[in-house]
């Protein structure tokens, strides 16, 4: 008896030995350096240039609507007048007539180059709901300290920030030994397929190396992350795929004094409520551990180290916690959202056809053909004809997380926040960035930009606004990531 015990007692000790260990081994949190000195930046003259930019409506149009070429030709004009020295100093490219590509040469041509991207265009601005902004979508205006405007956020703060980080670069003298390119997209809104894409194909061709690829698609958040109390720089490291399906049900029709016992209409709800109701099954792919791991572990407290720094263990627990939420549900499985229905030409009329669209979000290792069968499965119902609408995207592979790029990057986001933490993280949407991950496995997202809980929902929604401290804030990043990234050893 008493050896049993033994054993037992020595076991648990193992087992929690173990855990402790698992939980000390989480990677230690950077020193952080004392934030730069910021450039002399004309933060009022700054932010009237940003507000000029805002007025122009480079909408996207939605496909089958001619592209507002006076718009965006009105906007290039603008960043002439605004930016001479970038116009002077670097090469200007236009590609599908719209995309802005800037080449600043290096001394050293040869190495890897630095890519900053952001766009041009925003969303359209629902017109049902037009006079629910507090102030005209256009019109730029400040007011409690933030510039409220479509594309204030998405993503025109990225493109001017740039910009005014390059100006003032030139103005101080600064050569550069690494070539940076900036790559101002048209159609990011619609997918990128244009412009972005078209630039990715000509540096193919064109066998440009790359070093570091930076895009839009993370941001400072602050209360945002449960458990820590800490800024997080959220930062991209993949993004999940894309793929819409056409669900559709035909039936005889007829009157609707005599209905069968299922409709075209029941047929087809009871598909959508199906793929509602079952989940895909949650996992943790390789960013979402290092979001845990090597993002917020280090810094949490001593009890959620033990359950971060043993994944190996914890992890049915944690994805119980995560699918509790939509938006880390989000995080850790292909998601599933009907977003159009069809049916019907009369209320007394029974349907010959009923069709919906649903929208899947790919999670990492999964594909487009295995979510439609997936989806098949779960739906178990021949009369219903399930096939993709038009062609979807993969997910982005993973980039690089023990790249010089990646420290490059994180060094310069403590740099400049030094309060923050820096943590990995799977993008739910779409950037064009995910174009240039074939030439380069160092491709990331990150916007400078202070988000708070509530931020999140003015992004192609109403009342978009920005605090008018952002640009000056994300032009200093900028600033600093060039420099820095300049020097890196890629």
């Amino acid at each position: 008896m008493k050896v049993a015990l033994s054993f037992i007692l020595l076991a648990v000790l193992t087992g929690l030995g173990i855990l402790v260990f698992g939980a000390l081994s989480l990677r230690s949190l950077p020193e952080t350096e004392r934030s730069p000195v910021p450039p002399r930046f004309d933060s009022v003259e700054m932010l009237e240039r940003f507000r000029d930019g805002l007025r122009i409506p480079t909408i996207s149009q939605q496909p089958g609507q001619a592209t507002n070429g006076a718009a965006f030709l009105a906007f290039r004009a603008l960043l002439e007048r605004s930016f001479p020295r970038v116009h002077a100093e670097l090469e200007k490219e236009l590609i599908s007539n719209h995309t802005l590509v800037f080449k600043w040469l290096g001394q050293v041509p040869s190495g890897p180059a630095t890519v900053l991207l952001a766009h041009q265009d925003v969303v359209p601005v629902d017109g049902e709901n037009e006079d629910q902004w507090t102030h005209p979508p256009f019109a730029a205006q400040i007011d409690d300290g933030y510039v409220w405007a479509r594309g204030a956020l998405d993503d025109k703060l990225g493109l001017f920030a740039i910009l005014e980080a390059v100006e003032i670069l030139i103005q101080e003298g600064f050569v550069p030994q690494r070539t940076l390119y900036l790559v101002f997209g048209h159609d990011e809104e619609l997918g990128g397929a244009h412009g972005a894409s078209e630039v990715a194909r000509l540096f193919v061709e064109r066998d440009i190396s790359l070093g570091l690829v930076l895009d839009e698609g993370g941001a400072l958040t602050e209360g945002q992350v449960p458990g820590v109390d800490q800024p997080v720089a959220l930062v991209g490291a993949a993004e999940k795929g894309y793929l819409t399906a056409l669900l559709e049900v035909k039936s005889l029709g007829g009157h609707s004094s005599a209905p069968p016992a299922e409709t075209a209409i029941g047929i087809l709800a009871k598909a959508i409520s199906r793929l509602e109701e079952t989940p895909f099954e949650a996992h943790l792919d390789e960013v979402g551990r290092a979001f845990f791991e090597r993002g917020i572990g280090p810094s949490s407290t001593f009890g959620m180290q033990l359950v971060y720094g043993n994944l190996w263990f914890f992890e049915p627990i944690l994805l119980k916690v995560l699918e509790s939420n939509p938006t880390t549900a989000a995080m850790v499985r292909t998601t599933v959202a009907p977003t159009m229905m069809k049916a019907g030409t009369k209320e007394n009329v029974l349907p010959t056809q009923a069709m919906a669209l649903v929208n899947f979000r790919i999670f990492p290792g999964e594909t487009e053909e295995s979510v439609l069968e997936e989806a098949r499965r779960i739906v178990a119902d021949p009369r219903v004809a399930l096939r993709a609408l038009a062609a979807g995207r993969a997910p982005s592979p993973a980039s690089s997380l023990d790249s010089q790029a990646w420290r490059t990057l994180e060094r310069t986001i403590y740099e400049l926040f030094p309060e923050a933490i820096v943590a990995p993280y799977l993008v739910l949407g779409g950037t064009d960035s995910r174009y240039f991950r074939s030439r380069c496995d160092c491709v990331y997202r990150f916007l400078p930009v202070r988000l708070g809980a509530d931020s999140m929902s003015l992004i192609h929604g109403t009342n978009e606004r920005v605090a008018a401290t952002s640009l000056v804030e994300a032009a200093h990043f900028y600033h600093q990531l060039i420099q820095n990234a300049d020097s890196a050893a890629f």
